[in-house]
Parts: C-alpha cells; sequence; structure tokens
C-alpha cells in the first residue's frame, strides 16, 4: 500500500510540473525537472496505453527502469545546459548587434546637434553685427547665400543616413527573427528527438522485458522438467532397493533351508547308525542271553560269572556310548554355533557390498547421501515393506527350528559403528 501511494504521489507531481510554459523553462534557471517532464510529456499518454495493455502480466524490474531513467535524465541535464550556453552566446551577440546598432545612430544625433548649433549660431551673429559700411554687408549677404545653397545639401544627406540606419536596422531585425525562428526549430527538433529517444528507450525496455519474461518461464520448465526426473529417479532407486532387500531375503531363506536340510539328513543318519548299533548290541545280549538261559543248567556258576563279566561290560560299553552320544551332540551344538556364525559374517559382508553399490550409484547419480543416511532409509523402508506385507501360513506354520534359523538383519554394518 505504502508503495502504491509513493506511486500516485509521484505521478501527481509530475502532472503538476509539467504545466509549465516552454518560456518559462528557457529563461528560467529554476526549470529544470519542469523541462525534463516537458520533454517527456508528448507521448506520455500512447506510453501509458500501450503500458495498459502490453504489461498487464508482467512484472517490471524495477531497477533496470529506474537505471535507464538516470541515465535519460543525465542526457536531458546534458542538453539542458548546451542549451543554457548557447543562449548566453546568443544574449552576448545580441548586444553586441544593439551596441553596434546604437553607436552610429548617437553619432547621427551628435553630428545633427552640431550643425543646427553651428547654423543658429551663424544667424544669430548676422542679425547682431551691424557693419557701418555696405561692402561689409553685401559680402555678409552673399555668404548667407551660399550657406543657404548648402543646407539643403545636407539635410538630404542626412535623410540618406537616416534611411541607409532603417534599412541596417530592419535587416537586424530580420536576421534576429531569422536566428530565432531557427532556434525555435532547433528546439522543436531537440524535443522531437527527445520524445524519440523516450519512444526507443521504451520499446526497448518492453521488448527486454517480454525477452527475460520468455527466459524466466523456461527456466521455470526446465526446473520443473529437472524435478520430475529427480522424483522418477528417487522412485527408482527405492523400488531398486526394495527389489535388492527382497532378493537378499530370499537368498538368505533358501540358503538357511539347504544348510537345514542337509544339518537334519546329516543328524538323521548319525541317528539311524546309533540306533542300528543299539540294535545289534540288543540282538547280541538276547543271544547272550538265550545261550546262558541254554547252559544254565549246565554251567550256571560259569555262566553266572561270564554273564556277570559280560554285564559289566555291556554296562561299560554303554556309558561308553553314553559319553559318545553326549559328545556327539555337543560337537553337533559346535557345528551349528559355526554354521550361525558363518551365516551372519556372510549376512554382514553382503549387506557392506550392496549399501557400498547403493552409495556409490548415488554419488554418480549427483545425490550427497551419507552411508548412515542410507542404511537408515533402507531400514525404514524394509520396515514399512513387513508391516504391509501379510505373512502367509506356510511362513506362520514353520518347524521350532526353523523360527530359530531366522535371521534378523536391519542393514546395520560397520560403518555404523
Amino acid at each position: 500500500m505504502e508503495i502504491k501511494k509513493k506511486k500516485e504521489t509521484n505521478n501527481n507531481r509530475k502532472v503538476s510540473e509539467s504545466k509549465s510554459k516552454l518560456s518559462d523553462i528557457l529563461l528560467k534557471k529554476n526549470h529544470i525537472e519542469n523541462y525534463i517532464n516537458y520533454s517527456l510529456k508528448e507521448n506520455e499518454n500512447s506510453y501509458k496505453q500501450n503500458k495498459i495493455n502490453n504489461m498487464k502480466d508482467n512484472k517490471v524490474d524495477k531497477n533496470a527502469l529506474e537505471i535507464q531513467l538516470k541515465k535519460l535524465t543525465e542526457h536531458l541535464y546534458s542538453l539542458k545546459f548546451k542549451l543554457e550556453k548557447e543562449k548566453k552566446k546568443e544574449k552576448k551577440k545580441k548586444h553586441c548587434i544593439i551596441n553596434n546598432i546604437d553607436e552610429p545612430k548617437e553619432k547621427d544625433i551628435t553630428t545633427k546637434n552640431r550643425k543646427d548649433l553651428i547654423i543658429s549660431k551663424k544667424n544669430h551673429d548676422i542679425t547682431e553685427r551691424v557693419f557701418p559700411n555696405d561692402k561689409l554687408v553685401h559680402n555678409n549677404t552673399e555668404r548667407e547665400i551660399s550657406m543657404t545653397k548648402y543646407i539643403p545639401e545636407l539635410i538630404k544627406t542626412i535623410e540618406i543616413y537616416k534611411n541607409r540606419t532603417l534599412e541596417e536596422q530592419r535587416n537586424k531585425k530580420y536576421i534576429i527573427e531569422k536566428y530565432e525562428n531557427i532556434l525555435r526549430n532547433i528546439k522543436k527538433q531537440h524535443i522531437d528527438e527527445i520524445s524519440e529517444i523516450k519512444n526507443n528507450i521504451l520499446e526497448d525496455v518492453d521488448f527486454l522485458i517480454q525477452k527475460y519474461r520468455k527466459i524466466a518461464l523456461e527456466l521455470l520448465e526446465i526446473t520443473k522438467k529437472k524435478e520430475k526426473e529427480k522424483k522418477e529417479e528417487q522412485k527408482k532407486i527405492t523400488e531398486v532397493c526394495i527389489n535388492a532387500c527382497k532378493k537378499f531375503e530370499e537368498d538368505v531363506k533358501n540358503k538357511a533351508k539347504i544348510s537345514l536340510e542337509e544339518y537334519k539328513s546329516y543328524m538323521l543318519t548319525l541317528i539311524n547308525n546309533v540306533k542300528k548299533e543299539k540294535e545289534a548290541l540288543e540282538k547280541k545280549i538276547n543271544e547272550l542271553k538265550k545261550k546262558t538261559e541254554e547252559e544254565k543248567c549246565h554251567t550256571e556258576k560259569r555262566v553266572f560269572h561270564a554273564c556277570e563279566n559280560k554285564i559289566k561290560e555291556e554296562h561299560n560299553l554303554n556309558k561308553e556310548l553314553k559319553n559318545r552320544l553326549v559328545l556327539q551332540k555337543e560337537e553337533q551344538n559346535v557345528l551349528i554355533n559355526n554354521i550361525y556364525s558363518k551365516v551372519d559374517k556372510q549376512i554382514k559382508i553382503y549387506e557392506e557390498n550392496i549399501i557400498k553399490i547403493f552409495h556409490n550409484i548415488l554419488i554418480n547419480n549427483n545425490i550427497n547421501m551419507s552411508i548412515s543416511e542410507l542404511c537408515n532409509c533402507i531400514k525404514d523402508t524394509m520396515d514399512e515393506q513387513y508391516k504391509n506385507d501379510d505373512l502367509d501360513n506356510s511362513i506362520k506354520n514353520q518347524d521350532k527350528v526353523e523360527e530359530k534359523l531366522k535371521i534378523k538383519y536391519g542393514f546395520v554394518s560397520v560403518f555404523d559403528k
């Protein structure tokens, strides 16, 4: 609102100042600003109409317009000072011409006065003089007649000089009027040139405004395209990350299942071998029992002692077998733990490699992101994916052994540590 008020006040000032006449502008020193406004007044209405029609949607750069107006005002000031100098020169010339005209007039006046004084003195002397002799009177009369002869010639010469002076004055007036008309025409041409310069400047300004407006629109379109491309690239990167994570999950699950199946088969073979050994031992015991029962009658004592010895041996064997089974179980647990540690190491190495690959892809695409931020982004996307995805009933109804072997990976690599 304040800016609009300032503009209105400036426009009102310009209108009030432009009412001064051209004579006031040229003769007085305090009309510099009025001179500028007078020179800019002629095409002001046309400029306003063009501005209303062509620049409704355009926002003019104020700094550029102010710079151009300053240049124009400086040019007008320079022209004004030149006109003042020319005016002073013309005034000096006029004073010189007037002085030259006044000098012959004064000379003519002085010569006329002198002649009149001389004639009056002579007449006065003639009247006052009274000569006793007639000869002297006769001589004086002759002198008077001769003087009367020269008087009309003098009058004619005076009239000739008068006519010459009048003609000179007329010529001087004609020359002065001629130069005044030339000065007026020069001033009109100067004002027309100023108006043409102003119109050319305004046309150039309008052209530049339209040009820079087109450039700005093109830049906006380019920025929008770049933003769209960045969004598409981000979507592609997220899709690639999600697909890679899913593939990694499937690979880990498949490897874990394969390792579990292999371990199960290995354990089943071991258990079957132990069962077979037990069955064989039981068969041998039964056979020995049958033999002992058959031989009881004959050799009860021997058989009794032999059976006791054999039973002791069998107890020792059973103890040894139990100890072996315990050792085998411990070895199996150690093997399982080693398998878990190897799988964890492989997973961590795979995670670190994937993170490095993603980080290199982002750097190649001019996306500045640290490794920790990338890990957090992958975690968040994986958490959202697992929240949204429903688990199958086959995965829920797995064995307890498979539940124990589920691997918790969170893309927490060595880089975060």
